[in-house]
């Protein structure tokens, strides 16, 4: 049975329902485990004439097809905390990438990141207490599906400004450059194949998705439709951390089942037929290439004295678009961007120097002149000095 993708939405907020409770009244459906698809069956049918938009018998036959394996947590659910910004920590928070990150503002920075692997596509999700600049692309493969769920304002996404909840569709080897609004910062991304997206969506909705074939699209913001696939991603999260010894491949199948189906009713509401153009162009990307000259700029001299003027002969614009881009960007003009970086690549430096290394001479080589002022400048952006970080690095190589 088909579903209108014009049906109402069964969230209006977070459910309130424990997980793997079924409640006939009202639109609340909280599934958390296979076993309670059987409790959720009878009222699978009231769901569809209420406009729900899971094919929930359906999904019961093709979850229980699969074998009933015992699988690990380790294998299938990982979690890593970190306190202390570690760029190098970072660099692999979403599957298959390499994001560089940078810190931006000075604070107490801890994250925790979770990462889910399904059969065939994978979530993960990570929470920041401050706000970095991320840079980097998806896999070859794979489109990514990405959203922010919290945030205190807009963040700045390959030059456009992405409300909180607004879901982003990212088309293979796609690069993204992002920075959240200061804050605490919750992202999720799923990367899936494109025909799995295109399969579940024609399961679920009779007809394919007008997927971009580059760059990227952003949905235009609808909270119910945000609420509903926040409150999915949330369950499938408690669900993963819950996983043992005694948890199924069946199990496994089900939480990722209805992850994807999610995103796809979400994507289903928001993206247009396959026939039809797009209502939402591929964003432009000027900014970013813009930025990305930057970055490349800074790599090639990071121990120079900075000039504005070169900066914006290199780039190719004037100095004052270049003021107006870089605080979009990075919410900083040039000139502290260029200082912030340096005091990143300083920390970087620290991080991977031997025990014998000395704070002087790699402060010196980023063109630090006046090392108390590095020092403190150091110790306000990450919170420690300069020799406490290289003292942690040579305590972590002399450990057994």
């Amino acid at each position: 049975m088909l579903v209108d993708a014009a049906a109402p939405w069964p969230y209006t907020s977070l459910p309130s329902a424990a997980p793997g409770l079924a409640r006939e009244g009202g639109n609340e459906l909280g599934v958390s485990r296979v076993t309670n698809l059987w409790t959720c069956a009878a009222v699978g049918l009231k769901r569809y004439q209420n406009g729900f938009t899971m094919p929930l018998l359906s999904d019961i036959r093709r979850v229980l097809e699969g074998p009933m394996d015992v699988v690990t947590q380790g294998k299938l659910y990982q979690q890593m905390l970190i306190e202390g910004f570690d760029a190098d920590a970072l660099l692999g928070v979403v599957k298959d990438t390499r994001f560089e990150q940078r810190l931006l503002t000075g604070g107490r920075f801890q994250a925790r990141v979770q990462r889910i692997e399904f059969g065939g596509f994978s979530l993960d999700c990570g929470h920041y207490s401050l706000p970095v600049f991320a840079s980097g692309s998806f896999g070859e493969r794979v489109v990514a599906l990405a959203v922010s769920l919290e945030s205190a304002q807009p963040m700045w996404a390959n030059g456009r400004q992405v409300e909180c909840g607004r879901l982003m569709v990212f088309a293979e080897n796609q690069e993204l450059d992002v920075r959240p609004s200061p804050g605490r910062w919750c992202w999720c991304v799923m990367l899936v194949p494109r025909d799995r997206v295109q399969a579940e969506a024609l399961y679920r909705h009779g007809r394919e998705l007008a997927l971009p074939l580059r760059g990227w699209q952003m949905l235009e913001r609808a909270p119910a439709q945000s609420a509903y696939l926040a409150s999915h991603i949330e369950r499938a999260l408690l669900d993963a951390a819950a996983w043992d010894a005694a948890t199924t491949t069946c199990q496994v199948a089900g939480v990722g089942q209805m992850l994807l189906g999610a995103f796809v009713d979400v994507l289903a509401a928001g993206l247009p037929h396959r026939h039809r153009r797009a209502s939402t162009p591929t964003m432009p990307m000027r900014h970013s290439m813009l930025i990305r000259r930057a970055e490349a700029f800074l790599d090639a001299h990071a121990g120079s004295d900075f000039s504005v003027s070169t900066l914006s002969a290199a780039i190719g614009v004037g100095e004052r678009q270049m003021e107006r881009i870089f605080r979009s960007a990075y919410g900083m003009g040039p000139c502290r961007w260029h200082h912030v970086a340096r005091l990143n690549e300083a920390r970087r430096l620290l991080r991977a120097a031997p025990a014998t290394a000395h704070v002087t001479d790699i402060a010196g080589s980023l063109g630090f002149g006046h090392l108390g002022r590095f020092s403190g400048e150091y110790r306000q952006l990450f919170g420690e000095s300069p020799r406490d970080t290289l003292a942690g690095r040579a305590r972590l190589s002399e450990a057994p």
